[in-house]
């Protein structure tokens, strides 16, 4: 049951350094938003120009950047940690829905010899726990409550870059800095 998680950008939206830049100069430069878009297209000055803002503490303009992220096999503590930052979207696979039985859990990386085997025990027989309800005919939504925090959860992530640095920077540097999950997670992203 030991799955390595796995995190892949699936989307992001187009021309977002000409977007970045755009809304970079709106405030200091005199014209439309559409003339100021369609010269901020290729423009050489336009990374130099989010550096510059960026460095000044004005990290508003990094909202109009937007990534979707696939996170798979993470722990649901994985999950919650990022449902946590509200300024992003999530679409998680649901435990009403879905059998959990065979997904899976995480392992975390720090246990070792009779600890690891007595925690991998206790999983498995929640997890069996949990199977034979299903097979009794209770319904997942009832079943689930025996899922441990660790079941490998898969969901989607929809933020902008703004808020992708602030998770990250709180997965490097923050509360999750000693969760090694996590900072896997975080070091995928990065």
């Amino acid at each position: 049951m030991d799955k390595r998680s796995e995190v892949k950008l699936v989307s992001y939206n187009i021309k977002n350094m000409e977007v970045c830049a755009s809304a970079a100069r709106i405030s200091t430069t005199s014209g439309n938003a559409i003339d100021i878009f369609e010269k901020a297209y290729k423009n050489e000055k336009n990374q130099e120009l989010i550096q510059k803002v960026l460095s000044s503490g004005h990290k508003s303009i990094m909202e109009h950047v937007v990534f979707t992220m696939a996170l798979k096999d993470v722990s649901a503590f994985v999950e919650q940690f990022f449902i946590e930052c509200r300024l992003a979207s999530f679409t998680v696979k649901s435990r009403r829905y879905v059998d959990f039985s065979k997904l899976g859990y995480y392992i975390p990386s720090d246990l070792e010899g009779e600890n690891r085997t007595h925690y991998c025990r206790y999983m498995d027989n929640l997890f069996s726990a949990y199977k034979i309800l299903l097979e009794n005919g209770v319904p997942k939504e009832d079943a689930r409550f025996l899922l441990p925090y660790s079941f490998n959860s898969n969901f989607y992530c929809t933020l902008n870059a703004r808020e992708l640095t602030h998770i990250i920077y709180e997965i490097k540097y923050g509360r999750g800095k000693k969760i090694p999950e996590l900072q896997d997670v975080a070091n995928q992203i990065l």
